[in-house]
C-alpha cells in the first residue's frame, strides 16, 4: 500500500492499503496544494512459473486531506472493466492538470483539466503501454502542462497534451526507465535506461552518454565449489 512518514522518515504509517496482492504502483503529489494526492493501485504477483497483471484491486485513488483519507476514482471518463498498472502525475505547473496511464483493455493515457473530477482517453497508442510491467511511468515537463516524456522501450514524447507522441532520436540505448528534467532549466534532461544513462542540454535534441561504472545484470551463474 502507501505509507506516509511526518518526521523525515524516522516513523511510516500505512494509510492506503488494498489486499495482500495489490501494492501501489505510483504516487503524484499536487505541488501547489500537497494535501491533493493521487494514487495508483496494481494488483499484481510474480512467480517464478507466471505473471499477472490486473484485478478487482487496481484502481486510481485520491487524498484530498494529505493522505488520511482516500476515494477510489471510477466512471467520469475512466476505463471499465480490469485494471493492471497504473502511472499517475500532477503537471507542476497546472494543478488542475492530472495524467494517468492506465494498463486495462481500453486504456492508455488519460488527462483531466479538473484535478481529477472528469477524465478524458487522449491516446490509446500500445506504444504507451506495451510492457506495462516494466514501464508505465511518465514525466511531466515542469513549465509546460502539455509536454510529456514517456520512458518506454524507445524515448517518446508529446507536445500536445498526450495527443500525439513521436519517438525522441539520440539516447544510445533502449528500454527507457525513467527520466529527470530540470526544473530550473528543463532544455536539461536526464534519461535513465538499460545501458546507464544519457544528458541532454539542449531539450533532448542532442545527447551525450557519461562514462559512468553502471550495468545491468540479466544472469548470473555459479557452481557448487568453494568460495
Amino acid at each position: 500500500g502507501v505509507y506516509r512518514t511526518q518526521d523525515g522518515g524516522k516513523n511510516w504509517v500505512r494509510v492506503l492499503f488494498k489486499d495482500i496482492d495489490t501494492c501501489a504502483s505510483d504516487v503524484a503529489i499536487d505541488e501547489h496544494n500537497p494535501r491533493v494526492l493521487f494514487a495508483g493501485l496494481w494488483q499484481m504477483r510474480r512467480k517464478p512459473w507466471e505473471l499477472t497483471s490486473g484485478g478487482p484491486g487496481s484502481g486510481l485513488y485520491r487524498s484530498t486531506d494529505g493522505g488520511d483519507t482516500w476515494a477510489p476514482l471510477s466512471g467520469k471518463g475512466l476505463p471499465e472493466g480490469i485494471w493492471g498498472k497504473v502511472g499517475v502525475r500532477v503537471a507542476p505547473s497546472d494543478g488542475q492538470r492530472v495524467y494517468a496511464l492506465i494498463e486495462a483493455e481500453k486504456g492508455g493515457l488519460f488527462r483531466s483539466d479538473d484535478g481529477g473530477e472528469s477524465w478524458r482517453l487522449v491516446n490509446p497508442q500500445r506504444a504507451l503501454r506495451q510492457r506495462a510491467w516494466y514501464y508505465t511511468t511518465f514525466t511531466i515537463d515542469p513549465k509546460d502542462p502539455d509536454t510529456l516524456w514517456f520512458p518506454q522501450v524507445p524515448l517518446l514524447r508529446s507536445t500536445d497534451g498526450g495527443k500525439t507522441v513521436t519517438q525522441v532520436p539520440g539516447p544510445h540505448h533502449g528500454d527507457h526507465h525513467d527520466l529527470w528534467i530540470d526544473p530550473l532549466d528543463t532544455q536539461r534532461v536526464i534519461a535513465g535506461h538499460d545501458g546507464g544513462v544519457d544528458i541532454s542540454t539542449d531539450g533532448g535534441k542532442t545527447w551525450s552518454h557519461p562514462d559512468l561504472p553502471l550495468g545491468q545484470f540479466y544472469n548470473i551463474d555459479v557452481d557448487d565449489r568453494m568460495p
